[in-house]
């Protein structure tokens, strides 16, 4: 079938998508002298699109310098170090060329950079974000969303936890979805990816501020993932899948940006904040299937509207909830994810600081929980993980 091109608004955001969807950026980055480029140590290399960027930069005639040091989950201190290169390099544009880390570190330091101060200061709401500098976001995951939101998430040092910040200041002027640069993303980014936008959308349409607006956004986004990541798993350069799993990561961004996320979110911030080595993802779909059983016998109607993709037999009562949790957890595994947390050094003993960091300084997410996510629910999450496989 054709992959159309196309462009939508969401939030502040216009979002460009389609093959060759950079260059839409040409005019916009000609109205700058001085250019910040934030990426990881290789993946916007290898994918072609820093190349690209680079090209269009030079062609416009804008200076500028590239920091390649963002890794998975960002400490505090890697972001303020960013936040000070941009200010000194008297940036007037930060682009980001990357996955969630990239483009949340990239945000971050736009704030920083524009209003001064530290990340623990917007954190610890001892600051709020005066504005920030214009932001491009060049998408190279389907499982972020945050290209088209308003968030960005730090890992601090003390205590050891990952908290996110929201201010309508770090929507990106531009973000830029090109699914042929998605074709170098080995097989398990291409997996924790999508379960990032999988558990987007579950959480988001779950929430206690959703809508019937994102419950449709969560549903295209799970009938998408669900179809297309075997494909994509079976022939990482399949074009076609990468293009449909990154309108997936799109809407279920949109959702997520209307509604946020929960339990699975929160929990897993805590868990990842304390080992910076686990893929968001990954710690997602460890702790998702036994939150997907208690939020299920809450909301049957809005979590099969979803999850009947996975298990045509599923129906909408509360007693189908363990069997969706099964169903969840059977895609995961079906599709190769073979990992728990014991693998990344955790036992049980973990269990009860894990809780309380959630518990303590996650609690923006777990309020909007459409259940009590109570200490023994959350442990229970915990520890299903500890034994996923």
């Amino acid at each position: 079938m054709s992959l159309k091109s196309f462009s939508i608004r969401a939030g502040k955001t216009v979002v460009y998508f389609g093959i060759g969807a950079v260059k839409n950026v040409e005019g916009f980055v000609r109205r700058f002298r001085r250019a910040y480029v934030v990426t990881s140590r290789s993946a916007a290399r290898v994918s072609g699109a820093l190349t690209d960027v680079e090209a269009i930069l030079k062609s416009a005639g804008v200076l500028y310098e590239v920091f390649d040091r963002v890794s998975p989950n960002p400490s505090a201190k890697l972001v303020n170090e960013l936040g000070e290169r941009v200010w000194r390099f008297g940036a007037e544009l930060v682009i980001a060329i990357g996955g969630g880390s990239v483009i949340d570190s990239a945000k971050l330091a736009a704030v920083l950079a524009q209003c001064g101060g530290f990340v623990e200061d917007y954190i610890n709401r001892r600051r709020d974000a005066c504005g920030a500098l214009p932001i491009i976001a060049v998408n190279l995951t389907h499982g972020t969303g945050s290209e088209v939101d308003k968030y960005a998430v730090a890992t601090l040092e003390d205590p050891r936890v990952k908290i996110g910040i929201g201010s309508e200041h770090m929507y990106p002027a531009i973000a830029v979805e090109d699914p042929q640069y998605l074709r170098t993303l080995p097989r398990n980014q291409t997996m924790y990816t999508a379960f990032d936008a999988f558990y987007h959308a579950v959480e988001s349409a779950t929430t206690i501020l959703s809508s019937p607006y994102v419950v449709a956004l969560a549903e295209e986004a799970v009938r998408n993932i669900v179809k297309w990541l075997p494909v994509a798993i079976n022939d990482l350069s399949n074009i076609e899948a990468r293009y449909w799993l990154l309108y997936a990561s799109m809407v279920a961004g949109i959702a997520i940006d209307n509604t946020r996320t929960h339990m699975v979110h929160a929990l897993e911030h805590a868990i990842s904040g304390l080992n910076e080595g686990l893929a968001h993802g990954a710690g997602l779909a460890m702790l998702g299937p036994t939150a997907i059983k208690h939020v299920y016998k809450a909301n049957p109607e809005t979590l099969h509207r979803l999850l009947r993709y996975l298990d045509p037999s599923l129906e909408p009562t509360p007693s189908h909830a363990e069997k969706a949790s099964e169903a969840v957890k059977r895609f995961h595994i079906g599709i190769g994810f073979r990992e728990n947390l014991r693998m990344y050094g955790f036992s049980e003993q973990d269990a009860d600081k894990v809780v309380e960091l959630a518990q303590k300084y996650l609690q923006a997410n777990l309020s909007l929980s459409p259940i009590e996510p109570s200490k023994d629910i959350l442990k229970e999450m915990y520890l299903s993980a500890l034994n996923f496989m």
